[in-house]
């Protein structure tokens, strides 16, 4: 038989595919198609789920991030520090400069104490009181800052205090500004303490009074009115759970909001607003996220995007696919929303192929959010080389079977022959010797009288 031939190796298959065909698409108003309107220099939106980037203004501008830094400084005491933890204010800590709690040396609170204020009331001193008891100094603590935003994916981000008071390198952007926002919105205690309204302090022996904080976020409680969509609007929103607000004359209104609504949650940055126009702006943002896009399952377990030629196999073929689900946020108005690309593997393993195996990658896109799958075989490819095989063991095995039965059956056929042999040889003696001892009985003759 000739031989069959080595099997060719597959080449890289590319395949880009538009996610939105066979996908009904239900046409949106004109209106929902425009982007916010932001008065601010710098804002951007994403996704909490993934981080995608769904509205972008200068997001990549480096501006001041005025007390919207704690948010950094609230992570990392979390990390850092047990929340029942007693820290004592030490006789240099010095006057605090603009929103404090006004820590007196030898009072003391708890980390929890410490990081409600600097979230709630935005305490200057509080967040220098931890900065020195994470790292020993606000210089030290300031590299921490640094090195732990690079980690998240900060890029044009530097810290050079934990509090966010005016100095020239002391920097972030919208977009980093959110990533890092990100991340401490997925830590469950972070998050609860930025959901607060409220903090009481009890009294000290330096401060007989207890201290009374409610949150500078006006989203979550100020009926004061705002110009918005051409109604005058309360501030206060309740779909908003957070995070974080910030001011100085040189960053100007900064704020970070979070907030979730049929299923979709958002974080809303907006940097550099006049006034009130920071809710203005950080509703109209959160609002383009709730009502623009919409979750949808983009792949579902098993969904086929191919069929795969497997040379030297039985099949010839096989499909592949996702085995993962994979939902995320789609734009109601853009038909062309995401985009896949498969690539699969260049040197695909040779058959036999098993359900499952992972054979490429799956690269699913939109702008400049990116997030990657395994591509699986969805069948299974068993290799010619083995049928050969098999069939020729199974030859082989059936020829010894053969062979040991011929050569036991001889073996059992002597056996018997000379068992028979045996028998017959020593049933013939015993009949020469029955023969040859057997007795002949004379009766005796009969007395006469």
């Amino acid at each position: 038989m000739k031989p069959i031939s080595p099997i060719r190796r597959l080449a890289t298959v590319v395949t880009t595919l538009t996610v939105s065909v066979g996908i009904l698409m239900v046409a949106a108003p004109a209106a929902l198609a425009t982007p916010p309107d932001i008065t601010a220099p710098g804002a951007v939106l994403i996704e909490m789920d993934t981080g995608r980037v769904l509205f972008d203004q200068n997001a990549h501008q480096p501006a001041y991030p005025a007390s919207t830094t704690k948010i950094m400084t609230a992570l990392l005491a979390i990390e850092h520090l047990d929340m029942d933890q007693v820290i004592p204010v030490p006789e240099d800590m010095g006057p605090a400069n603009g929103a404090a709690m006004y820590l007196l040396p030898g009072e003391s609170f708890t980390v929890r104490e410490l990081v409600d204020s600097l979230m709630v009331k935005s305490a200057n001193d509080a967040a220098v009181l931890l900065a020195r008891t994470i790292s020993g100094s606000v210089e030290s603590f300031a590299e921490l800052m640094n090195q732990r935003a690079a980690e998240l994916g900060a890029r044009n981000t530097h810290f050079t205090n934990p509090n966010g008071l005016p100095e020239d390198s002391h920097m972030t952007t919208p977009y980093d500004l959110a990533v890092i926002s990100r991340h401490a919105m997925q830590d469950p205690l972070f998050r609860e303490i930025a959901a607060q309204v409220r903090v009481t302090l009890d009294e000290t022996e330096q401060t007989p009074e207890k201290r009374y904080f409610r949150t500078s976020n006006r989203f979550m409680w100020s009926q004061a009115l705002i110009s918005y969509r051409d109604e005058l609007i309360p501030i206060k929103y309740d779909v908003v759970d957070g995070i974080k607000t910030g001011w100085t004359r040189q960053a100007n209104q900064c704020l970070v909001s979070s907030g979730e609504v049929g299923g979709i949650r958002v974080i809303a940055v907006v940097l550099g607003a006049e006034g009130y126009n920071i809710y203005a702006d950080s509703r109209a943002l959160l609002d383009y996220g709730f009502e623009h896009f919409e979750p949808y399952t983009l792949l579902a377990p098993g969904t086929v995007l191919g069929e795969m030629e497997i040379p030297g196999s039985i099949e010839g073929s096989i499909p592949y696919g996702v085995r993962e689900e994979f939902t995320a946020l789609r734009h109601r108005s853009d038909p062309d929303f995401f985009q896949y690309e498969t690539l699969l593997n260049p040197d695909p393993p040779e058959p036999p192929i098993r359900l499952g195996q992972v054979i490429g990658t799956l690269e699913v896109t939109d702008g400049d959010y990116r997030h990657i799958m395994n591509v699986h075989a969805l069948g299974e490819a068993e290799s010619v080389y083995a049928m050969v095989s098999a069939s020729s063991n199974v030859g082989n095995l059936g020829w010894q079977v053969l062979r040991a039965t011929l050569y036991g059956g001889g073996l059992l056929l002597l056996l018997f022959a000379a068992w028979f042999a045996w028998n017959v040889k020593k049933s013939g003696k015993r009949y020469r010797f029955r023969r040859r001892t057997k007795r002949t009985f004379i009766r005796p003759a009969k007395k006469h009288r």
